[in-house]
């Protein structure tokens, strides 16, 4: 569990203290001996700022680990111990520092060497040279020297977290300033390009051509030195040198960008929290939700949709907590719960593909699941012109839904950017088109409603002549017609879309097959209707299709005010209900209260109609 005992702000220049001081202490002592006695004034500095800095973190059983390390790390300076030793201790102590406190350990998206080799020329080439060598025009007057990042066995040592933070911060009694004006995008990059300056041609091509497809975690990545990461595997060191020159690797299929999102984005609201700023907490927890494990929630659906569930409805908890302004104690527990279940999601995610019998029921489930509510309005409106005798509707029924799978087969071929884009953005679609939709299902259902007898329908169509389904009812249809059909189908590009990626080889040919088994299926449920629905009476068929249109549009009603929740556009308040996505119903008063409003309309509306007829 994440301790709340200071901010990541706090921690950093401990942990480049601790970093710089397992690196730069052989450049002091060697044998027992002193080689260089400023190097080796500044070690002595070190270890005893390293101690005083943990004496001020508040009392805990990790806290009394950590002052042991850091005392045992003082004095084996001060007796000159050799390398290994202290290097040991303060991997150690970093280790305890970033698994058990809230630091902000790697980038938020793929760093951009592009962008790193420009920043570079213009902020590090007066000291480190053109090629990082440390021979720059300015490096001549400086003491020490500015870092070589070509020597082989410093550069071997560092992590790209320990450089970030050097960027970040500097180096106090050197000539390295720090660069906290650059954005934190920026500075990773920076620690991305020089961390991967050593490694030769040979290195750089034996990387390259390894092929590595399943990298560690990014938190792993950026906090391991290539030492480190080679004592783990025997790979280690080729995989750290592939992942410096090409950082795309750590941001593939496997979400963990995404949930690296997450989790920063959470502890950014901790941390806002604690200062009182719940405003910008609550901002920053939306974050989490729609710029982080929102992206992942199709894939981990897949895998493991109960765990999706949980997490989803813990964060959406946790930013009502924090708008609510709980106590401090009840949001931390939140926090490390999501943290928790994030870790679980990781875990889920990183198991590799999905098999081909699991393929194969995802897919079947997600068209299933998303066209039958389709299919349902869609049938039940032809169904209905085609009972009431005006067939020449239909072609407005059918260009509604023909469009809207156009729109689907486009949004598929924009898949790639749609993922990318913001999670409010993706929310406030589906929200938007949910409750227009909800809007004239319901209009749609109650002017059938009131046209349920005979001899209503009959007067309807005279006084209307020839216009009144052409002009304002058939217009009605096949905006209903539209948006049933693409709202369905833009959450299953969605979903197929993750779906596609988590699978291999032969797994492709599963989802191709669940997919035309479902689409079999509504294929039935569709001439069901059809057939059936035009051999019933014509009240019947009013007033059933008319129960349905009322029922949908209370369904989409429900599913929209959640997403545009979701999308932080509604305030959220929770009720303690059960939760059944089937029905749209999510236990917020919002949507709730919309949900019983047109419940409880349309029960009104019936009573007028029925005492007008």
């Amino acid at each position: 569990m994440l301790l709340p005992a200071a901010a990541s702000a706090d921690l950093r220049p401990l942990l480049q203290m601790v970093d710089y001081l397992g690196v730069d202490y052989t450049e002091a002592v060697a044998d027992g001996q002193i080689i260089n006695e400023m190097e080796y004034a500044e070690m002595q500095e070190f270890s005893a700022r390293i101690l005083a800095e943990l004496q001020s973190l508040p009392s805990s059983a990790i806290t009394e680990t950590l002052l042991d390390l850091a005392t045992q790390l003082r004095d084996g300076v001060q007796a000159r111990t050799e390398p290994d030793r202290i290097r040991a201790l303060t991997a150690e102590l970093r280790q305890i520092l970033m698994e058990n406190f809230n630091v902000e350990l790697a980038p938020l998206a793929a760093p951009d060497l592009d962008r790193a080799r420009e920043l570079f020329a213009a902020n590090c080439v007066s000291c480190h040279g053109a090629e990082g060598r440390g021979d720059g025009p300015a490096a001549a007057g400086l003491e020490p020297a500015p870092t070589d990042f070509h020597d082989t066995d410093r550069a071997r040592q560092r992590s790209l977290f320990g450089l970030y933070n050097t960027i970040t911060l500097g180096v106090n009694g050197t000539g390295m300033i720090g660069f906290p004006q650059l954005s934190d995008a920026d500075r990773w990059s920076l620690a991305f390009h020089v961390g991967g300056l050593y490694p030769d041609a040979a290195m750089r091509e034996q990387a390259r051509s390894a092929g590595f497809s399943t990298p560690l975690p990014i938190e792993q990545a950026v906090t391991l030195s290539p030492v480190e990461l080679a004592a783990q595997r025997a790979d280690g060191e080729l995989l750290s040198i592939a992942l410096r020159a090409d950082p795309q690797l750590l941001f593939g299929k496997t979400g963990a960008g995404a949930l690296d999102t997450a989790r920063a984005n959470l502890s950014e609201s901790l941390e806002r929290y604690r200062a009182g700023d719940r405003d910008g907490a609550l901002r920053a927890a939306l974050s989490a939700y729609l710029d982080g494990f929102e992206l992942v929630e199709a894939s981990l659906a897949n895998i493991d949709a109960g765990l999706m569930l949980e997490t989803e409805t813990a964060m959406i908890a946790f930013r009502q907590a924090v708008a609510a302004g709980a106590p401090l104690a009840d949001i931390e527990q939140r926090y490390a719960g999501i943290m928790q279940q994030l870790a679980e999601a990781a875990t889920a995610l990183g198991t590799g593909s999905v098999t081909g019998e699991v393929a194969f029921l995802s897919s079947f489930i997600i068209l299933l699941r998303e066209g039958l509510e389709a299919i349902l309005i869609i049938g039940a409106m032809v169904a209905f012109l085609g009972r009431t005798g005006r067939r020449e509707a239909l072609r407005y029924v059918h260009l509604g839904w023909i469009l809207a799978l156009l729109a689907g087969a486009i949004t598929w071929v924009l898949s790639a950017e749609l993922i990318t884009i913001s999670g409010a953005t993706r929310e406030l679609t589906e929200g938007m088109t949910a409750l227009l939709a909800a809007a004239i299902l319901f209009y749609v259902g109650f002017w059938m409603h009131g046209n349920a007898s005979a001899a209503r329908w009959s007067r309807y169509l005279k006084e209307s002549m020839q216009s009144a389904l052409d002009r304002g009812t058939v217009s009605a249809l096949v905006l209903v017609s539209f948006l049933a059909v693409y709202r369905e189908a833009f959450e299953t590009v969605l979903f197929y879309q993750a779906l596609w990626l988590q699978v291999s080889g032969p797994a492709h040919g599963a989802v191709l097959g669940g997919a035309l088994a479902a689409a079999a299926v509504l294929g039935i449920v569709t001439w069901l209707i059809m057939r059936f629905g035009v051999r019933l009476p014509l009240r019947q068929v009013f007033l059933a299709t008319a129960v349905i249109m009322v029922v949908l549009a209370i369904v989409l009603a429900g599913k929209g005010v959640m997403a545009l929740q979701e999308a932080g556009t509604l305030g959220m308040h929770a009720l303690p209900l059960p939760r059944i996505d089937w029905l749209g119903f999510y236990p917020t008063l919002q949507g709730v209260s919309v949900q019983a409003t047109l419940l409880l309309l349309a029960i009104g509306v019936t009573l007028w109609q029925r005492r007008r007829t």
